[in-house]
């Protein structure tokens, strides 16, 4: 199959048998852009070019993205204008591909007098086409929505650029397991990219943020004088759509997103809006959620900020969201599900102990997000419970004995402020999802899950002590060891050493999920 790179070609495959384009005429027919880039299909049009699925001859026939850049622009200045703002985001997209949520440029060349970018596919369902097939989204995925992505928005604004486009459309779900860090991509040697700080996160979530094909620098707020579509109407800003873009207005259209996939309400191609109150201008999104579903107060509140039309009343970077989010405040989902409990299980932070051990530091060091303190903490108060400080390890037996008062106490604490994503029971609701998938899964696989294996080594140095670290990647003072056989506690060493159903076995009988 032959490709005309003819930008207003209307129909550009041709039989390999074609000298001229069926469709247009034109001779520049071509079966692989730079003798490696091979055009599968078409994915998208818009008013700097077209975007195409292709196939890197060079890796494997590994997928690729091809971005052709025909700017619909008049004059000369214009185009040398737009051609600039191309090879901007050519050097964003290096700098910003070191994120392992970011796809990386592959490659930047020019050929038959038009410009192309080649980034990674990623393989996946984005945010919309998750909400149409599966429906709405809870609070716990919405919170999981936001951990993931605030680190990324943090790390994207930090080097001054505004992503512009932010919605379920350009938020996709990876399919398998997050990548690691990013290899350097490889770009031609005439063009010179100057590199920002490495990116010092560990493995990102399994969101990634795609399309920054309207990402400009920070500083550039005017933008309308090309013709761009900057953002979409539903989600943009009042700023933006005027042509002013600062972080707070990624912020916004993350806001609105997560209201979205909460409601299941999406803008109408005609213009209606069944989320926004044009009469009193504002937003009616508790209105719309559907038929028992809640959203605590502390939730809600972020998603408010987040979406006030003044600039200055929203939360000026991804930071302050984070932190706003992390707060020790009870959520609606922790306060309703107090009545279904069992009378043994102490409510949230309790701190009830069966054997009179305090975790008062262990909460408050959780809810300061001192995620490194707070995981040696643990293995201190539950050398503690097993009365086995001196020794530094915990047996087996110990284990089967754990009071189950002690084991949720911990548990609920890890899991509350983290707002579910670490905690001994998110780890064992983990493995289960592995053993379901594959009867014969090892310890290995289940520290690829959560983040603990990297480069074939598992090492406590390996630890990421963030929020953004992979669901279940804490607590994990289990990597602390003491000699052979002897670990500290947590879930995943007792995979290792073959008894993997004792503290999944110990949970269960504690009514710990």
């Amino acid at each position: 199959m032959l490709y005309c790179s003819n930008p207003i070609c209307s129909n550009p495959f041709n039989p390999d048998s074609h000298k001229f384009c069926h469709s247009c005429g034109s001779p520049t027919l071509t079966p692989l852009f730079r003798n490696r880039y091979r055009v599968i299909r078409q994915l998208g049009e818009g008013g700097f070019g077209r975007t195409y699925e292709a196939t890197d001859a060079d890796r494997m026939d590994a997928p690729c993205v091809i971005k052709q850049f025909f700017p619909q622009v008049q004059g000369t200045f214009a185009l040398e204008k737009a051609t600039e703002l191309f090879k901007q985001e050519a050097k964003q997209l290096y700098e910003l591909g070191e994120h392992p949520q970011i796809p990386r440029l592959i490659a930047y060349f020019e050929q038959d007098k038009r410009l192309y970018l080649v980034q990674e596919l990623i393989e996946g369902q984005t945010l919309l086409e998750e909400l149409q097939d599966r429906g709405t989204f809870s609070e716990e995925k919405i919170r999981q929505l936001l951990a993931d992505l605030l680190p990324v928005l943090k790390f994207v604004h930090d080097r001054g650029v505004i992503h512009r486009d932010i919605k379920p459309e350009n938020i996709m779900r990876r399919a398998g397991q997050p990548r690691g860090a990013a290899p350097t991509p490889s770009l031609p040697s005439n063009r010179q990219v100057t590199q920002s700080p490495p990116f010092q996160g560990g493995v990102g979530g399994d969101l990634v943020l795609i399309d920054f094909g309207v990402s400009k620098q920070a500083t550039a707020t005017l933008v309308g004088q090309l013709g761009t579509t900057v953002g979409t109407p539903g989600y943009a800003p009042v700023e933006q759509l005027r042509g002013l873009v600062y972080p707070a207005s990624d912020l916004y259209s993350l806001g609105v997103t997560c209201m979205r996939l909460l409601t299941g309400c999406l803008p109408q191609k005609d213009g209606s809006d069944r989320l926004y109150d044009g009469v009193n201008a504002c937003w009616i999104w508790r209105e719309r959620l559907p038929t028992g579903t809640a959203v605590s107060p502390q939730l809600g509140e972020v998603l408010d900020k987040l979406i006030q039309e003044r600039v200055r009343d929203r939360y000026q970077d991804a930071g302050q969201v984070l932190e706003a989010l992390s707060a020790p405040t009870p959520s609606l989902s922790q306060a309703s599900a107090t009545a279904s409990e069992p009378v043994n299980a102490p409510p949230p932070d309790s701190l009830s102990s069966a054997v009179r051990v305090d975790y008062t530091r262990l909460r408050d060091l959780l809810a300061a997000a001192s995620w490194e303190e707070a995981d040696l903490e643990t293995k201190t108060v539950m050398l503690q419970v097993a009365g086995r400080t001196s020794q530094g390890w915990i047996r087996k037996e110990d284990l089967e004995k754990f009071p189950c008062t002690d084991l949720r106490t911990i548990n609920d604490l890890w899991v509350k402020y983290s707002m579910g994503r670490f905690g001994f029971s998110v780890q064992k609701r983990i493995w289960e999802e592995i053993v379901k998938m594959n009867p014969y899964a090892t310890f290995d696989d289940f520290c690829d899950r959560i983040g603990w294996r990297v480069s074939d080594s598992i090492k406590y140095e390996n630890i990421t002590f963030t929020l953004n670290a992979p669901e279940g990647h804490l607590p994990a003072c289990v990597l602390a060891r003491q000699g052979f056989g002897k670990f500290v506690f947590s879930v995943a060493i007792f995979f290792n050493v073959g008894i993997n159903h004792i503290l999944v076995s110990r949970l269960e009988e504690c009514d710990i999920h």
